[in-house]
């Protein structure tokens, strides 16, 4: 199952480095081709909302603040797994308790108890992500090992 988290970890950060990719432009305009199509792309899974995206460098996120916290979490969940050799079994409550956080900001700032805060947005997102990979990382597993012809 080792091959499983690392491609995992490599599709996560394959995903991570798209959102970042108006940046990664700065280094090298060859990554400027993939833009056209990843900006739609992130459209899908995410509003993109001007005032709720990461600013770096002149540039921005294709995912909003929150989103990218999601993703990067996963990004450093799935690096971790790599290196955990044993079963994953988490009890669902902690993947309750970890988005607990998300959607009592979310539900705050529709409220208007506070205004929106990136960086809020970006640890929410963080924390979700985090441990929301070991649950996918752990059905895939399963799946995987339910299904035998899939790895052999």
């Amino acid at each position: 199952m080792k091959k499983v988290r690392l491609l995992i970890f490599l599709l996560i950060l394959v995903w991570n480095l798209g959102n970042f990719i108006q940046a990664l432009a700065l280094l090298n305009h060859i990554f400027l081709f993939a833009f056209p199509v990843l900006k739609p792309t992130y459209h899908l899974v995410c509003h993109q909302q001007p005032d709720k995206l990461i600013h770096i460098f002149g540039t921005s996120t294709l995912l909003c603040a929150r989103c990218t916290g999601i993703y990067l979490g996963g990004l450093a969940g799935a690096f971790a797994l790599i290196f955990t050799g044993r079963k994953l079994s988490l009890p669902t409550k902690y993947l309750l308790y970890s988005s607990l956080p998300m959607f009592l900001d979310v539900g705050f700032v529709m409220l208007g108890v506070y205004s929106y805060s990136k960086l809020i947005a970006l640890l929410t997102g963080l924390l979700l992500g985090s441990v929301g990979i070991v649950y996918l990382t752990e059905l895939i597993e399963k799946f995987l090992s339910q299904n035998r012809s899939f790895t052999e």
